[in-house]
Formats: structure tokens, sequence, C-alpha cells
């Protein structure tokens, strides 16, 4: 109402101005929702296919449910086999430096080219069984990486219920945003992204008994991430785009290297422009481990730099619209990582190709 006199009025009449006041707020909605309409018409969204959609995803979520508990029971079963194979893989390791040990006494008094022989043939039979403990093992940690893949809906095979929607990568049925997708998209679903990443990454670690450069913290509800390596003034990088952009940029090129150097230690080897595609990283990895031959490339050396992928990350937040802005951001990352001393103090340039960015 436009007047105190109607504001405060039983509500039986009002004044002309109040009533085309209420005339020109109905026609103002009477539009909205005729536009509304339309925008829902053109999508191709209809009550119907919306019913449909939901009830496939009960019914998904609820098989999910049932083979979660399934799964559960199997892994247990596995770790408990695990521990088995890992403790006598102790074992055998212990006699065979005893045996070696005493090999080494009795190497004076073998007297025959046949004991020689026998001996050789000995510790050739206990080398075998060591790599046939590992062959067990390694094939146990990947029916358990393969389990949590089913799990959290990680495509292993190319066969995928959303692949007639949709060819991106998803955890927990959330697509994995484009590298261009990553400053449009809003900071909730940005969030969800990563903690699901996190999550999936945190797990597999476990599995495969990896240390990783890079310690992921979490503080309440918020995710941070730090180096493994230092002990004193350990300072962390938020991986919430809720916090400082900056931050946020060099948490996020953290996360990414992790999973890059959990790939190099399955024997997979990432490229710097295709270290933001976590998921995809991450299910190499565990297609990794039923492959033999990626035993050697496991033992290259790991080349990736934390300063590449951080400006991977940059460019996935550069608008080249708004150059002023990027380097202004560029300048924040650069003291972000001076904060983290994940670079050389003496750097006073902000450009990312300088040789004295490393890891110190």
């Amino acid at each position: 109402m436009k007047c105190g006199v109607c504001k405060g009025g039983t509500g039986r009449g009002y004044c002309g101005a109040c009533v085309q006041d209420r005339m020109c707020q109905h026609e103002w909605l009477s539009n909205v929702v005729q536009e509304r309409t339309a925008h829902v018409a053109q999508s191709g969204w209809t009550a119907d296919r919306a019913q449909q959609l939901y009830e496939y995803q009960t019914r998904r979520l609820q098989a999910r449910r049932a083979r979660v508990a399934e799964l559960k029971a199997r892994i247990h079963e596995r770790e408990q086999q695990i521990v088995a194979a890992r403790k006598w893989y102790h074992e055998l390791s212990e006699l065979n430096k005893r045996n070696s040990a005493q090999q080494l006494e009795n190497n004076t008094g073998l007297s025959t080219k046949q004991e020689a022989q026998e001996q050789s043939q000995a510790t050739q039979g206990a080398l075998e069984r060591v790599e046939t403990t590992a062959t067990a093992l390694r094939a146990d940690r990947l029916v358990l990486a393969s389990a949590l893949c089913t799990v959290v809906g990680l495509r292993t095979v190319e066969t995928d219920v959303f692949a007639g929607v949709d060819e991106r990568a998803r955890l927990f049925g959330l697509p994995w945003p484009g590298i261009d997708d990553w400053r449009k998209f809003p900071a909730d679903y940005i969030n969800a992204c990563v903690s699901h990443s996190v999550h999936v990454f945190s797990v597999l670690a476990h599995y495969l008994h990896l240390q990783t450069p890079f310690a992921v913290v979490k503080r309440g509800s918020r995710l941070f991430i730090r180096p493994s390596w230092r002990q004193v003034d350990v300072r962390e990088a938020a991986l919430s785009i809720d916090d400082d952009r900056a931050s946020f940029v060099v948490g996020l090129g953290m996360l990414f290297y992790n999973i890059a150097f959990m790939c190099h230690r399955q024997g997979v080897r990432v490229p710097a422009e295709q270290v933001a595609d976590a998921v995809e990283n991450m299910r190499l990895a565990v297609l990794a481990q039923a492959e033999p031959e990626n035993t050697a490339r496991m033992r290259l050396p790991f080349a990736l730099d934390i300063y590449t992928v951080v400006q991977e990350v940059m460019r996935m937040y550069t608008d080249p619209a708004h150059p002023d802005a990027d380097s202004e951001l560029r300048s924040r990352v650069h003291d972000e990582l001076r904060r983290l001393h994940l670079c050389d103090d003496a750097v006073d340039s902000v450009d990312y190709e300088d040789d004295n960015w490393a890891i110190i």
C-alpha cells in the first residue's frame, strides 16, 4: 500500500492509488509466471520428466546402498587377508635375511658346485615367493580400489548408466567441472566437487599405502591442505572457494599435485595439461593396478613441479576479458606460495616461468 491510511485500515475499502498499485503488482506477477512457464517449456523439462528422473535417482540410490552394505563385508574380508599376507611377507623377509647371513657364513664351507647350486635355487625360490606375495597384495588393493569406484560412481568400464545423459566423469552422481567451468559454476557446486574428490582420493591413498606430498586437514566443515614435509611453521591453504581465492587456487594445485603423484606411483604419467582432470586421473590410477607392465614406470622420477600445477589452476580462473583482474590474482597467488614456503623467497617476479620456483 502506498498510503498509511490503507495500511492501517480494516481492508474493506482502499483509495484509488492503492488499488492501482495492487493492479500493477498483479500484472507484474502474471508476466513473471508466463515468462517462467515459457522458459520451462523451451528447456524441455516437464513435471513428468522431472518425476521420472527423481524416481530413477531414488532407485539408483537404494541399489547403491545395498551394494555398499555388501561391499563393506567384502572389503573387511580383504583387509583381513591383506593383514595376514603382510605378516607372512615380513616373516618371509626376516627368514631371507637370516638365510643370507647364514649363506655368507657358510660360503667358505661350500666345497662342491652342487651345494652352491642348491643354495642358489633356494634363494631364487624365496624371491619368487616374495614376488608372489607382492602380486597378491597388489591384487587385493585392486579389489578394494575397484569396490570404492563402484560405491562412488567412478566409471572404470565403458558401460555407465549416465553414458546417454552426459559424458563427463562423476563422483557420487555429481559431474566434474570442465576446464572452462570453474569460474562459471556456483561456489557451492565447486566446493561439493572438491570435497568429493578429497574423500575418494584419501580412501584410495589409504588402500594403496601412499604417502602424499601434501596433507589434507579437516577443521569442522572446512578442508585445508598443507605441505607434509614441513614440521615447523606449518601453514595451510584453503580447499573451499568461499575463502580467499588465491588460497583456494594454491590449495587446489596441491590437491591436483597429490593425485598426479598417486598416478605416478601406479605407473601412469599425467601431462601438465591433464592435471585438472582429477576424476579421470584417479580412474587411470585404479586401472593401472591391473597392468603389471606399469611396475617399471613406477621407478622413474616424478618430474611434475608444483608451480606448473598451480599455473594450470590459474588458467582455469583466467578471464581473457579482464587481464587486470588476472594480473592481480597472479600476484596474490605468488604471495600465497611464498607464505606456504613453496617457492624461493629470493624470487621477486610473479612470472611463473621463473627457474627459481621449486619445492624447498
